[in-house]
């Protein structure tokens, strides 16, 4: 009996933890296309680039450029970036959801032609069993601060988790700033979160 109770009390610890991540973004495989209404319409210091920040918080950016137009989102207190690419046309090209400094795409990631047609889908969460909530919690364990967004622009150090396929391994690694002058990158296994391996940098702060 006192180990059926243990068990519930670590499946409802587990579940809160898990409950108080910020919510991840939903992103949908349906066409869309640019709102150039929006980016025409709106006051901007830069003809080709709009950015607002919403009353709740949210900060969102357009980029009209000769390359094609682009739309990033980031909720208030999120770890979640969501990126739209759109053809010069305006209709939408790829899109899916990142972490808030870009260093990885995360979840499902659509594709389509230039006709509006799906053509196809990348989860690049596939590969990793240790999953970004995992790596979030382990860096809270280890006193390692990963900065919520929206990050605008760069007021110092902001320590990075990114993530990669190394020889056929998924790999994540975790950047921070261990002390003041030096840089820790922590490599870990995709797949049990092990530990892998540890190396240094020294930083210095222009």
């Amino acid at each position: 009996m006192k180990k059926f109770f243990l068990l519930i009390l670590l499946v409802n610890i587990s579940c809160n933890a898990q409950n108080n991540l910020p919510m991840e973004p939903k992103i949908d495989n349906r066409f869309e296309k640019f709102d150039s209404i929006k980016f025409n319409n709106s006051n901007k210091k830069n003809p080709y680039v709009l950015r607002e920040l919403l009353n709740d918080g949210t900060y969102i950016e357009l980029d009209q450029g000769s390359y094609g137009k682009g739309y990033i989102e980031t909720p208030l207190n999120s770890y979640y970036m969501i990126t739209k690419i759109y053809y010069p046309t305006g209709n939408i090209k790829s899109k899916g959801l990142s972490n808030n400094t870009e260093t990885f795409k995360k979840g499902i990631w659509y594709e389509f032609d230039e006709q509006g047609n799906l053509i196809k889908e990348t989860d690049y969460d596939k590969p990793f069993i240790f999953t970004f909530e995992n790596i979030l919690n382990f860096c809270k364990n280890k006193g390692i601060k990963i900065d919520k967004g929206p990050i605008l622009q760069s007021t110092g150090w902001h320590n990075l988790i990114s993530r990669k396929i190394e020889n056929d391994k998924p790999i994540w690694e975790i950047e921070h700033l261990k002390k003041s002058n030096l840089v820790e990158i922590i490599k870990l296994d995709g797949i049990t979160g092990k530990i892998i391996g540890t190396s240094t940098y020294k930083y210095i702060n222009n």
